[in-house]
């Protein structure tokens, strides 16, 4: 047997917002595989398997906007959140220009509702972090999530490759 042994030295080098986006990349590419395999054959679909897919993206998101904003400043307050809505703003305010621009999956969108009641809306319902909620099988241990939950892997494939030329588009822009 062969063995092929990998080791960290490909990251040593490279700057904090260039070794998050490497790890962006990685969740990504491992979340692409797994959709893949669901897409093709449908006796591997399962929700344990999509809710990682879900996670492992989620995750990938976090990682990208962290990176660009500490290529931004490397002291740049995160405040240790996995809230990527509120990432996702900042990243907005910290890049405005367009060749930065990029359709960040989970957004709550509220259709048909204005600002203020999807505000109150999130205020009042707190839905966990996608990178929480996809990780755990239930809220407590003795608790379920709230909520209905489906994915369609054929359908995620287009998002999550999205999600992947963006972040090579972006590493590009840093590097």
């Amino acid at each position: 047997m062969t063995y092929n042994m990998v080791v960290d030295s490909e990251l040593v080098g490279l700057s904090i917002p260039e070794k998050f986006l490497a790890y962006s990349d990685a969740y990504c590419s491992a979340a692409i595989a797994l959709t893949s395999q669901m897409a093709s054959d449908p006796e591997k679909a399962a929700w344990a398997k999509a809710a990682v897919v879900l996670m492992l993206s989620a995750h990938s998101a976090e990682l990208l906007l962290k990176g660009m904003l500490f290529h931004k400043d490397q002291n740049f307050k995160i405040n240790n959140t996995h809230d990527l809505e509120k990432l996702y703003g900042m990243y907005q305010r910290e890049f405005p220009e367009s060749k930065y621009h990029f359709d960040m999956p989970f957004k709550t969108e509220c259709q048909g509702m204005s600002e203020a009641e999807v505000e109150i809306f999130k205020k009042e319902q707190r839905p966990p972090a996608p990178s929480v909620l996809y990780r755990y099988p239930t809220k407590t241990g003795s608790a379920e999530w709230e909520g209905a939950f489906g994915f369609e892997a054929s359908s995620y494939m287009r998002v999550v490759h999205a999600l992947s030329k963006d972040i090579a588009r972006l590493r590009e822009c840093i590097t």
